[in-house]
């Protein structure tokens, strides 16, 4: 019996489990979400529609909220500038659409930010208990976001021949400008996410942050041609795809192509690294949230 459990012990695999070093960790986190994107895509487009229609389910207007904040924001501020307490020049573009136009882009952007910002808030325990890839958290909030944005662009492009406004080629570029100012939002919130899941004052500065962020981008007013006020607000990284989507939409206003394609290309980069430093943060927010 002995030497039947001996042999039997001396035929099992063995397995040596060490820790990763950092480039270990990192090279090791590339490939398993590579190799793991497709069941982590489809784990995240559940959790898509299941929190969109747990969201929705007992509401009477449903997704018509998702047009209130934007609508309710451009009334203050068209009221404002209809009585001359504000005096914004926006060339030949309607006032109404000018700051319609601008605030959904920044709600898009404002919205990526705030749901990558919450990625770990909805998963509660299953963190701990259950074995998933994580990044699918972050591919559902990013359906979030554009679920959120999309819906009143719908809604936005077939009224402007009401307003005067013909559609152009370069609204067929809009859906790229959506694309973008969302790819910015979700770089800059996911990049907090690590510290932002153990120190909740990070989350409560960035959302205070953007409250600031709101006036230093040109959303109810234009971009000035020249100064040292152009140079400052075109700093904002939320700026030129903002500027350069809606001129694209109205067809009127200054476009900004170079810097767009620039910061867009620069926000999916720091996306994509910043998935990868998610996953490696991941079992040591893990450690900490259990303590």
């Amino acid at each position: 019996m002995n030497s039947g459990s001996s042999s039997e012990s001396q035929s099992l695999p063995v397995r040596v489990i060490t820790p990763d070093t950092g480039i270990d960790a990192f090279a090791r986190a590339i490939g398993s979400t590579i190799r793991g994107f497709p069941q982590a895509w489809a784990l995240a487009w559940r959790m898509f529609l299941r929190d969109t229609r747990a969201a929705y389910r007992q509401s009477l207007l449903g997704y018509v909220w998702l047009l209130a904040p934007p609508l309710a924001n451009t009334f203050v501020w068209v009221f404002l500038n209809s009585r001359e307490l504000l005096m914004i020049n926006t060339g030949g573009v309607p006032y109404v659409v000018f700051v319609l136009s601008g605030t959904l882009l920044w709600t898009a952007f404002n919205t990526a930010v705030v749901n990558m910002l919450g990625v770990l808030g909805g998963a509660g325990g299953a963190l701990s208990k259950v074995n998933f890839p994580h990044e699918s958290l972050v591919y559902s909030a990013l359906a979030k976001a554009i679920l959120d944005a999309m819906i009143p662009a719908l809604i936005l492009i077939p009224a402007l021949p009401f307003v005067g406004l013909t559609p152009g080629v370069g609204m067929l570029f809009f859906p790229v400008g959506i694309l973008a100012v969302l790819l910015v939002g979700s770089a800059i919130g996911l990049v907090f996410v690590p510290v932002a899941a153990l120190y909740t004052d990070i989350s409560r500065a960035l959302q205070m942050g953007l409250r600031f962020a709101f006036f230093l981008t040109p959303v109810i007013y234009a971009l000035p041609k020249t100064g040292r006020t152009r140079m400052v607000l075109l700093c904002n990284p939320v700026t030129a795809p903002l500027v350069t989507t809606r001129t694209w939409l109205v067809g009127e206003g200054e476009a900004l192509p170079i810097l767009f394609f620039a910061i867009a290309a620069c926000a999916l980069v720091l996306f994509l690294v910043s998935i990868v430093i998610f996953k490696v943060a991941m079992p040591h927010i893990i450690e900490r949230l259990n303590r």
